[in-house]
């Protein structure tokens, strides 16, 4: 009974009467939750996120930078956190998404490796233009776009992660360590997937 009484408080909120459900031929909880979320326009880079076959930290990182909400130095700096916003990894421009994804010296080099090892011959651009590259170019369901959607994921969030590693620790990695983090969890998660798996022994070296 409760759960019947709390049922009706989501019906009343969607904009339904109880006699208008009975009333219905057939009743499905997707009308119940369209109504309730309303009218959201879908964004242009949501397969980048939604259909990546990636870690799902991989995926949450990706879905903060596409937002724009990674804890990046000019934003601390505009909110008063810190003074000095220059880019941990390159030390010589301000930290933003568009320079950290992929301006900064070591995210064009480790970019660059990754471009190239999907067979992908072109220079790195900064974030905005690469993910308008990445819906014109690799927004389809081939396994070479599967991958190539997983190969970004794992470039921002281990980049992502270096530049904590250097912020909190003090460590560092060379960008051939990085790439072969991310090619190594790529083929990992890849693997179980029978579509991905023969695209993969193509792509079996380091760049």
């Amino acid at each position: 009974m409760q759960k019947i009484l709390k049922a009706h408080k989501y019906v009343i909120q969607a904009g339904m009467s109880m006699d208008e459900m009975i009333s219905m031929d057939q009743f499905f909880i997707n009308n119940i939750y369209c109504k309730l979320r309303g009218n959201v326009p879908k964004v242009s880079w949501r397969r980048l996120t939604c259909n990546n076959q990636s870690a799902a930290k991989w995926n949450f990182i990706l879905l903060l930078t596409a937002h724009g909400r990674l804890y990046t130095r000019d934003r601390l700096k505009r909110w008063g956190v810190i003074h000095d916003a220059t880019c941990p990894m390159c030390g010589v421009a301000e930290e933003s998404i568009s320079h950290l994804f992929y301006v900064c010296t070591l995210s064009t080099e480790v970019w660059q490796k990754l471009l190239q090892w999907q067979g992908i011959y072109r220079q790195p651009m900064e974030w905005d233009a690469e993910v308008q590259w990445a819906i014109s170019q690799h927004n389809g369901k081939s396994s070479s776009d599967e991958i190539y959607r997983m190969a970004i994921a794992g470039s921002i969030y281990q980049l992502w992660h270096e530049r904590n590693l250097r912020v909190f620790q003090h460590r560092q990695r060379l960008a051939g360590e990085i790439v072969r983090v991310i090619i190594q969890e790529i083929f990992y998660r890849g693997s179980m997937k029978l579509s991905l798996r023969k695209k993969l022994q193509s792509l079996n070296f380091y760049p």
